[in-house]
């Protein structure tokens, strides 16, 4: 079959849309949208993001919920970290996978400081766990609320955000306990204005989610962030019950480098499986919730 002058140029516009369409499936966006994105604030007001995402073969784009500080945003699959590229204007990480898998992202958020108040942007497509340390106080509330309980002595909400919104917190200070007044502490007194705020604040959570806690379920999502190297840890100390030395752990998964490994054992105790104990010179990791 020939092709003659006036067919040819039909012809290359058909090559053309084709490599287009070839081109544009050479990156996979990874939005996660079925996911659980973890954040935790630490008591020292640091947030920390732990998400797991879906690869496919090739490059693949996966998008971040907020903005992290780059030296500390890693990607693991399969227990060793994988090589990322950072994109600084559309918050997302490329990553390479020779194959299908799950991979775990995880990173310090780079938060601001608003009028003596913590602050960072969370953007939408993803169901959210927020974890608090005890310390940290929720100056605004999220949309779309699904859940609100404890882990440990930490307190956690859950919510489905549909648009970006800005999360503003502070740290409770700090009373020294051999601070006495015979005075009561009264506005005229000199109570700073964000301690007002907070107290605003925490109502008005408790008393949303005290309704909300009538009609929605509690979500059981923790397995999906857990990764298989954290499903191993857990086992790992299940099957030496209940308790394991750092050392012991890293003889059972020797292939897992030492510094992945205790980061692994520190998520689990952000999420409430594990508790670190210091023995002697020696870190004991004691299993407090089983996984299921």
């Amino acid at each position: 079959m020939s092709l003659s002058v006036g067919q040819l140029p039909l012809y290359m516009f058909a090559l053309f849309i084709l490599s287009i369409v070839l081109l544009s499936n050479i990156f996979i966006p990874v939005y996660g949208a079925k996911s659980v994105v973890y954040v935790y604030i630490d008591s020292d007001g640091i947030a920390h993001v732990n998400m797991s995402c879906r690869l496919s073969p090739g490059l693949n784009e996966v998008v971040l919920p907020t903005q992290p500080i780059i030296p500390s945003l890693t990607v693991e699959a399969n227990g060793r970290e994988l090589p990322i590229v950072y994109n600084y204007t559309t918050n997302s990480v490329t990553v390479i996978s020779g194959s299908e898998g799950v991979c775990t992202v995880s990173y310090i958020v780079n938060a601001t400081i608003v009028e003596n108040r913590l602050a960072f942007n969370l953007s939408g497509k993803y169901m959210y766990r927020l974890i608090l340390s005890p310390s940290i106080i929720l100056l605004t509330l999220p949309n779309n609320i699904t859940g609100f309980g404890t882990i440990g002595d930490m307190y956690y909400v859950d919510f489905d955000e549909g648009r970006n919104m800005q999360l503003l917190y502070i740290v409770k200070p700090q009373v020294s306990e051999t601070t006495t007044s015979s005075k009561p502490l009264t506005t005229g007194a000199g109570l700073p204005l964000n301690t007002i705020i907070a107290v605003f604040g925490v109502g008005a959570i408790g008393v949303a989610t005290f309704f909300l806690l009538r009609a929605v379920r509690r979500w059981r999502e923790e397995e999906v962030a857990l990764s298989e190297l954290d499903i191993a840890i857990l086992r790992s100390i299940e099957k030496r019950g209940g308790a394991v030395l750092q050392s012991e752990l890293q003889k059972d998964l020797p292939s897992v480098p030492r510094t992945t490994l205790w980061r692994h054992v520190k998520k689990l105790e952000r999420l409430g499986y594990v508790r670190v104990e210091k023995v002697g010179q020696q870190n004991r990791v004691v299993l407090i919730k089983r996984f299921r």
